[in-house]
């Protein structure tokens, strides 16, 4: 055990490795803003209401029953000019660390509700996927065949990630109320959070090539939350108000249990071991509008977010039971050294703001129109590809078609552009202020350049009885 106490974990084995994953089309930080496409907002009464805002689901026309289904495709990249400050590489191994390495990911999934009206009443249950990523990255050819350093072949940012996949589902039911033109509502989430992430490491914290390892990370845990809302009609069938209340998972702190074990030609295999993995993911407050004219075949829908990203402060790995405390310098203050790896994050809040606009060019066929801007989460400091994040617009085009009176049928599609960050001379990850981040705190430099954009095609059948 003392062994792997001197060993660090790199900084992606914290990370819920993100990417347009099976459950989410990125948004600001991890968390999923369009589950549902156009059929997903604070204003929309169908199923969907039930994550989004349970207020809204009184004002359904009668009872639901909805299945919403995406397929995500994401490229990302990121180019790591390197520091003077850098870890020597061996002379034979100069551009393990420096270089460009991209992904270029494809996934798929779905939600599903239903809701019961009952006069007034309308209760309702549901399957979403509102946090969650996948990331595989390509390989370096320059060491594909290498005998000496293969490890290498993962890229230059295999410090942070490799592969990797987090997945929080939420259970969720609830019921809402309507009173004349107020409804309002509440849901329970029952939650299952997993994380299962591989990444390069070496002894001692520092990036050595010539004594590369790997880092794996499977934990999970189950734990709960709940929502709020409500729907006001200002004028009838023409305007609608509405917001929502969604609360952290777990109603804070998180710690997921699981395993943890490293590979090392220095240390041999250590573990695996019983460990904790500790984090804060956000709450999210919701508000939006939909005007349908009185005399046009149209619909208006404005609507916006605020997540709470600053409760996202540090991702930790810690032996099971034992408490996560580090120093200013990045230093374990508990006796004994439990803490396996530390990665401070120090996130901001994200606002986010959307407008969509629906065209009936004939009354069984709704041509669907959107846009977006969303702020970013992550500061230049603690910018790293295990979670990259940047400022986004999207745009979105698709129909929903009356197959019958009570099916639809929709689809979409949503192009979300990244915008380019540079933080090169500004991460301090491996040096804050001049001065070396201490173990297990410690980890690679991230500066560098990053791109991204992802493809969202989403795909909707809704029910009406």
């Amino acid at each position: 055990m003392k062994s792997l106490r001197r060993c660090v974990v790199s900084a992606g084995a914290l990370a819920l490795a993100t990417a347009a994953g099976a459950q989410e089309a990125k948004a600001a930080g991890f968390a999923n803003t369009n589950a549902g496409g156009e059929q997903g907002t604070v204003v929309s009464t169908n199923p969907m209401a039930l994550y989004y805002n349970p207020g809204a689901m009184a004002f359904a026309k009668g009872s639901q029953l909805g299945l919403y289904g995406g397929l995500f495709i994401r490229h990302a990249s990121y180019t790591r000019p390197g520091t003077p400050n850098d870890y020597p590489e061996p002379p034979d191994a100069q551009a393990a660390n420096v270089g460009t390495n991209s992904l270029f990911n494809a996934f798929g999934g779905p939600s599903i509700g239903g809701t019961l009206k009952v006069g007034n009443l309308v209760l309702g249950a549901g399957f979403f996927a509102p946090f969650g990523g996948r990331a595989h990255w390509g390989k370096n050819e320059a060491f594909e065949n290498s005998a000496k350093y293969p490890l290498a072949a993962a890229g230059v940012q295999r410090w942070f990630a490799i592969d990797g996949a987090t997945t929080v589902l939420y259970f969720t039911a609830g019921a809402a109320y309507r009173f004349g033109p107020l409804s309002i509502g509440a849901t329970g989430n029952f939650i299952s959070s997993t994380v299962d992430v591989t990444t390069a490491k070496k002894p001692g914290g520092q990036p050595d090539t010539s004594q590369e390892g790997r880092s794996f990370l499977d934990a999970h845990t189950f734990n709960g939350s709940f929502a709020a809302g409500l729907m006001l009609e200002l004028l009838p069938e023409q305007l609608w108000i509405g917001a929502s209340y969604q609360a952290q998972p777990g109603l804070g702190q998180q710690s997921l249990k699981g395993q943890f074990s490293i590979t090392s030609p220095a240390a041999g295999n250590l573990g695996p071991v019983a460990a904790d993995f500790l984090e804060t993911l956000p709450d999210i407050y919701r508000a939006g509008i939909r005007w349908k004219p009185k005399h046009a075949p149209l619909e208006f829908r404005v609507f916006g977010d605020r997540t709470r990203w600053s409760e996202f402060k540090s991702q930790c790995i810690v032996l099971a039971g034992k408490p996560c405390d580090v120093a200013a310098d990045g230093s374990d203050n508990t006796n004994g050294g439990p803490v396996q790896a530390y990665l401070p994050r120090n996130w901001n809040d994200t606002y986010g703001a959307r407008l969509g606009v629906s065209w009936w060019v004939v009354p069984s066929v709704e041509l669907l129109f959107g846009g977006g801007y969303e702020t970013a989460a992550s500061p230049d400091s603690t910018l790293a590809p295990d979670l990259p994040d940047a400022v986004s617009i999207q745009g979105t085009l698709g129909a929903r078609f009356q197959l019958t009176e009570s099916l639809f049928l929709t689809g979409s599609y949503t192009q979300i552009q990244q915008m380019t960050r540079n933080n090169v001379g500004k991460s301090t990850l491996a040096e804050n202020n001049g001065t070396a981040v201490l173990y297990p705190s410690a980890e690679e430099d991230a500066g560098g350049i990053y791109k991204s954009w992802i493809g969202v095609f989403t795909g909707n059948l809704e029910a009406l009885f």
